[in-house]
C-alpha cells in the first residue's frame, strides 16, 4: 500500500517538474516514466539519463499523454500503466473519469486474496469483484471464469455466475443469486430474496426460505418447497410434497402447509374464495365463495342480449329425441360412473353453446328448466281436468241419488 501511494506522489511530482521545466512552445504532450517496485522509485524514461532499472523487466511503465491514438480514443487521459508491451495489458484512466483495464484470458495472477474491501478485475478469468471479501470468498478457487460478485461475503465460483448481496453463494454454471444467504448450485438457476435454495437444473427461487431442489422446479413465496421435477410452489407454506408437475398455491389463512397429493396436480388454498373472469371489464365469470363448494356464475339480465321466447312443448319434444346413457370418461377409468346426454346430440337438438363437443352447464340447466315449466303446465292442466271431472262426477252422483 505504501508503494502505491509513493508511486502516485512521485509520478505527479515528475509530471509537474517536467512541464514547468520545459518552455511553453516546446512542451511535450506526454511524460513517460517507470516505477520499480523493488526500490519504490519512479524514473523518467526516453532521456539520456534514463536509469538502468528502467530497462530491466522488474518495473512498470506509465505515461500522461494528451491523446491515445493507439486506443482509437480522442482526448487526454490522466494515467496509463503498462506491464510489458502488449496493448491488452494496459490500465487507463481518462480525464472524463473513464476506466479501462485490459487483460488476456488465462494470463496473469489474482490481484489480491483474503479479507478486505476492494474492487478487483481478474483478467486471468475475466472476472470482476467489488465490495467486501470475507475470508477466501474472493480467492482464486472461489472465482469462476466470466463471473461477477458484489456486496459482502458473496461467492460466484461457477462459470458465468453472478452473486450480489450478503452471503449469497452461486456455484452452478450460468446461475445467478441476489439477496441474503441464498445458495444457487443448480445449472442456469436463479435465486432472489433471503435464505433460498436453488439446487436443481433450471430452478428458480424467490422470497424467503424458498427451496427448489429438482429440475425445472420453481419456488416463490414464504417457506415454500418445490422438491420434484417441474413442480411449482407459490404463496405461503405450500409444498409439492415430492410430486412432479404440480402447481401449488397457499394463502396466508393458516400456518399449516398445503401439500400436493398426486403428480401433475393443481392444488390451491384460497380461504377468501376464487374469482374467475372471462372479459376485460370483469363482469362475466364464476365465483367459488369463501367456505363454499358451489360455483356461482354471472347470469344477470344486464349482461345478456338478443332474447328469444322458448316453447316448452317444443323443448320436451326435442328432449325425447336425445339419448341418455351412463358412462365414464376414458381418462378417468371404469371405477367412475356418470349419467347424461352426449354433447353432439345436445348440440344437434338445441344448437346451444360454443362447442359441439361440450355442454354448457347454464345451457343444460336452461333446457331442463324450460322442460320443467312445460311439465308443470301439463300438471296444472291435469289438475284442472281432474277438478272438472270431479265436479261432473259429483253432479252425476246427485242425479243418480234422486
Amino acid at each position: 500500500m505504501r508503494n502505491r501511494h509513493l508511486l502516485a506522489a512521485l509520478a505527479a511530482a515528475a509530471l509537474t517538474a517536467a512541464l514547468t521545466a520545459a518552455p511553453a512552445a516546446a512542451q511535450v504532450d506526454s511524460i513517460r516514466a517507470c516505477y520499480v517496485p523493488t526500490t519504490g522509485n519512479v524514473y523518467r524514461v526516453g532521456t539520456p539519463d534514463t536509469h538502468a532499472a528502467c530497462v530491466a523487466p522488474a518495473h512498470v511503465r506509465f505515461a500522461w499523454p494528451a491523446t491515445q491514438p493507439d486506443l482509437g480514443i480522442g482526448g487526454g487521459y490522466l494515467l496509463r500503466l503498462r506491464a510489458g508491451s502488449p496493448l491488452s495489458n494496459r490500465f487507463v484512466v481518462d480525464t472524463a473519469g473513464g476506466v479501462l483495464a485490459r487483460g488476456e484470458l488465462g494470463i496473469g495472477y489474482i490481484p489480491a486474496t483474503g479479507d478486505g474491501y476492494r474492487m478487483m478485475w481478474y483478467p486471468f478469468k475475466s472476472a470482476f469483484r467489488a465490495g467486501n471479501a470475507v475470508q477466501d470468498a474472493w480467492d482464486d478457487h472461489n472465482i469462476g471464469f466470466f463471473s461477477w460478485a458484489g456486496g459482502t461475503s458473496t461467492v460466484a465460483s461457477g462459470y458465468g455466475t453472478i452473486a450480489f448481496g450478503d452471503g449469497t453463494n452461486v456455484s452452478g454454471t450460468l446461475a445467478a443469486g441476489f439477496g441474503s444467504g441464498n445458495t444457487v448450485s443448480g445449472t442456469v438457476g436463479f435465486a432472489a430474496g433471503a435464505s433460498n435454495r436453488c439446487t436443481g437444473f433450471g430452478c428458480v427461487t424467490m422470497g424467503y426460505t424458498a427451496n427448489a431442489s429438482e429440475q425445472g422446479a420453481v419456488a416463490i413465496g414464504y417457506r415454500v418447497t418445490a422438491d420434484a421435477e417441474y413442480a411449482i410452489a407459490m404463496g405461503y407454506r405450500s409444498s409439492a410434497n415430492g410430486h412432479s408437475g404440480t402447481f401449488n398455491w397457499g394463502d396466508a389463512s393458516t400456518t399449516d402447509s398445503i401439500q400436493a397429493t398426486a403428480n401433475n396436480q393443481f392444488n390451491a388454498r384460497a380461504s377468501g374464495g376464487f374469482r374467475f373472469r372471462t372479459n376485460a371489464t370483469l363482469t362475466t365469470g364464476c365465483n367459488l365463495a369463501s367456505g363454499s363448494g358451489v360455483f356461482s356464475c354471472s347470469s344477470s339480465r344486464s349482461l345478456k342480449e338478443n332474447f328469444g321466447r322458448v316453447d316448452g312443448e317444443d323443448v320436451l319434444a326435442r328432449i325425447r329425441g336425445i339419448p341418455v346413457n351412463t358412462w365414464n370418461y376414458i381418462a378417468e377409468g371404469r371405477q367412475s360412473r356418470h349419467m347424461g346426454p352426449f354433447a353432439e346430440d345436445f348440440h344437434a337438438a338445441f344448437g346451444l353453446g360454443t362447442d359441439t363437443r361440450a355442454i354448457g352447464l347454464l345451457d343444460i340447466d336452461g333446457v331442463n328448466f324450460a322442460a320443467i315449466k312445460a311439465l308443470e303446465a301439463r300438471t296444472a292442466e291435469v289438475r284442472q281436468l281432474r277438478a272438472e271431472l270431479s265436479a261432473v262426477q259429483q253432479r252425476q252422483a246427485a242425479t243418480d241419488a234422486r
